[in-house]
């Protein structure tokens, strides 16, 4: 989770960055509105709008998570501290039936991501779902742990 702290920078960072993108695109429509060709300029102001695009998409992507995230903790406020029990055998088979089918569709994600990483040309791209993969592959481990932890 997105530590609340760190809320105003993303904040500014999206801001900013939506400023950044509406300035390199325009830019880039003046250069080529001249109607004489800047090859090296247009090519390093396209790189940048570019990147800043992306980078702008996601930041305003974390603050929708974040959103999402702190509705979550705030449904969970009233719960009272879990008390840790001996589970039944029911508790136990229902808990690896869960994990097992969460395990096939992390599995998908695992192989859905890799995809993308092979056909993803823009390098902020490729890393995030190099990244992913790494994750997926993570929540596939912790899932195989619990199966195995209640396989009786």
């Amino acid at each position: 989770m997105v530590i609340p702290m760190v809320e105003p920078l993303v904040k500014k960072a999206a801001d900013v960055e939506n400023e950044a993108a509406k300035s390199y695109t325009e830019g880039l429509a003046k250069l080529r509105g001249q109607g004489l060709k800047y090859t090296d300029v247009e090519a390093v102001v396209s790189k940048i709008a570019v990147d800043t695009i992306v980078h702008k998409h996601l930041m305003k992507a974390i603050l929708e998570a974040q959103k999402e995230l702190e509705k979550v903790r705030k449904g969970y406020e009233h719960v009272k501290e879990p008390m840790e029990i001996e589970m039944g055998k029911e508790q136990g088979f229902l808990v690896k039936r869960f994990a097992e089918m969460h395990l096939e569709i992390e599995k998908d994600m695992i192989e859905t991501y890799q995809k993308m990483a092979e056909k993803m040309t823009h390098p902020l791209f490729k890393g995030l779902a190099e990244a992913l993969v790494e994750n997926e592959k993570e929540h596939h481990k912790l899932l195989k742990e619990l199966i195995e932890k209640h396989k009786d």
